[in-house]
């Protein structure tokens, strides 16, 4: 069971030439952001305007390729576990419009991660 009580969403564009490197979106150990959403709001899109969402294995390191690259495809949606995998949203070439998301477990549980259980 992940415990998970609340979700926190942010709106993101990214302009032309816009990108985010690759990251963690929950630092290992902290128990704040459990499961990470990517979700895709343009209408039309295809791989030449780029920003995919590149991801890699738990434990890969820095020189490794990548691997999946997942494009941004009209309502698609990707769940990720946010202290295992890295990832990062490639140069777009167009504006590039979608859901950032993070569910999150209940912080008033003295570092337990469901204080229900």
């Amino acid at each position: 069971m992940l415990g998970l009580f609340e979700m926190e969403v942010c709106f993101a564009v990214y302009p032309p030439g816009g990108f985010y490197g690759r990251h963690l979106d929950s630092f290992a150990g902290a128990r704040n952001r459990v499961v990470s959403l990517a979700a895709y709001l343009n209408e039309d899109w295809d791989e030449a305007r780029g920003g995919a969402l590149a991801v890699w294995n738990e434990g890969a390191g820095d020189l490794d390729p990548p691997a999946a690259r997942i494009i941004p495809k009209p309502g698609g949606v990707v769940l990720m576990l946010s202290e295992a995998i890295t990832h990062e949203v490639e140069v777009t070439q167009e504006t590039r419009y979608g859901l950032a998301g993070w569910w999150r477990v209940n912080q008033s549980g003295d570092g337990r991660i469901d204080p229900l259980s």
